[in-house]
């Protein structure tokens, strides 16, 4: 048998915690790995799982609160694109188990804090971001977009778990302003969004060559949409300060691979998408800490303001900017 170690719970949920450990046992017979020891990797803010066992990895992910076929199907889409992603070895999409390739343990942080080299591992995953928008320019398997109900459903909230007063009107008046942007939101590339690219998904591969050396993980939740979110997610990363000439140098370097790319238009999606996610970040990060009891996530808010702040001074945002001016008094 392999050697969990064993959940703590509430009362009320331990039966349910059993079958899940019971579940993850068959996918371990079923896959000849009943022998193996499995090692908890350290949890996020996510429902997700992971196990490491003999180097490989087993992503626990149940229905109905994650879907592990996107993650495969994402996946195989990233690999035929060029992208480095871990290879999936077997699935079970009924009970949410995948096991995959482990990539070790150099993330995009643990590199950055050994010492590599801050401009080339970021320029390689900018580098990656490029060919993957250039690879993939049609929604041939027909991802969903990300929409103006996602937009403001994500963006909410902010209004939800925000320590700030306000009243019906203020929550009506952000809904309108943050509808108005989405709707006037300037028109570039349209492509596939990971959604979470940032150094904790990121690791740095460099027996690998080019961009290649720059791995994704944690995309299950991709989208179709504007080219510039998978950038401001890296370049405005919630849990590692980027400073701002770093983020001007990376964007020249994806700016090189696109001459045409309008730059004023790119720069205000850019500063829209930026601050709709600081925005929802702050919510999330409130929300953690309040109802699941997660307050470290709270020491990141003050970067996320800087960010969103940032972005509030692009002209495009101008009624926002004033919104968060009037209820911040």
């Amino acid at each position: 048998m392999s050697a969990l170690l064993p959940l703590k719970s509430e009362t009320g949920v331990l039966f349910e915690e059993q079958e899940r450990e019971n579940l993850l046992q068959q996918f371990l017979e079923k896959n000849g790995l009943e022998e193996e020891e499995l090692l908890p990797l350290p949890g996020d803010a996510s429902k997700r799982r992971y196990f490491w066992l003999s180097h490989t990895l087993i992503m626990d992910a149940a229905p109905p609160h994650e879907d592990t076929k996107a993650f495969e199907s994402i996946t195989n889409l990233s690999q035929e694109a060029g992208l480095t992603v871990p290879k999936i070895y077997a699935a079970d999409h009924k009970n949410g188990f995948i096991l995959l390739e482990d990539f070790g343990d150099l993330t995009y942080r643990k590199a950055l804090e050994g010492g590599h080299g801050e401009l080339l591992i970021y320029k390689e995953a900018i580098n990656a971001l490029a060919h993957l928008h250039k690879e993939i320019k049609k929604n041939k398997t027909k991802l969903p977009p990300y929409d103006l109900d996602l937009f403001l459903d994500r963006v909410s909230l902010f209004t939800q778990w925000s320590d700030l007063p306000l009243s019906q009107g203020a929550k009506e008046d952000f809904i309108g302003l943050w509808t108005e942007a989405f709707q006037n939101q300037p028109a570039v590339p349209q492509r596939l969004m990971l959604r979470d690219v940032m150094v904790d998904n990121l690791f740095w591969l460099p027996k690998k060559e080019g961009y290649k050396r720059c791995g994704f993980i944690d995309y299950q939740d991709a989208r179709w949409g504007p080219v510039t979110y998978d950038l401001v997610s890296l370049l405005e990363d919630a849990r590692r300060d980027v400073v701002p000439a770093l983020a001007q140098s990376m964007l020249k370097v994806y700016f090189s691979h696109f001459p045409r790319l309008s730059r004023k238009d790119f720069m205000a999606s850019y500063c829209l998408w930026g601050a709709q996610r600081s925005t929802r970040i702050l919510g999330v990060f409130s929300r953690l800490a309040k109802r699941d009891g997660k307050p470290k996530y709270l020491e990141h808010v003050p970067r996320v303001w800087a960010y969103l702040e940032r972005d509030l001074q692009h002209p495009f945002l101008a009624g926002l900017k004033d919104w968060f001016e009037k209820v911040q008094i």
